[in-house]
């Protein structure tokens, strides 16, 4: 596999999911650089930078608040 910062044409990623702005549902968008990434909505100038640390940490709290609510539930069938 080709390290990003060695590549000579941009990686982009549409994904599927939707987004409502400005009126209309729109794609998101991953642009995707040595230094991170840019995320946007297809037809739509803005993007927001993110760096690859930021996307672990959240992933990461993402999955231990995934956990306790698993383990609640549990809890609570019991």
């Amino acid at each position: 596999m080709t390290s990003l910062s060695k590549r000579k044409t941009k990686l982009s990623v549409e994904f599927s999911e939707t987004v409502r702005e400005q009126g209309k549902l729109r794609e998101v968008i991953m642009d995707f650089h040595p230094y991170g990434v840019t995320v946007r909505l297809k037809g739509l100038r803005t993007g927001y930078e993110i760096s690859p640390g930021a996307i672990w940490s959240r992933a990461a709290l993402l999955a231990v608040e995934k956990s306790r609510a698993e383990k609640r539930a549990t809890r609570k069938r019991r």
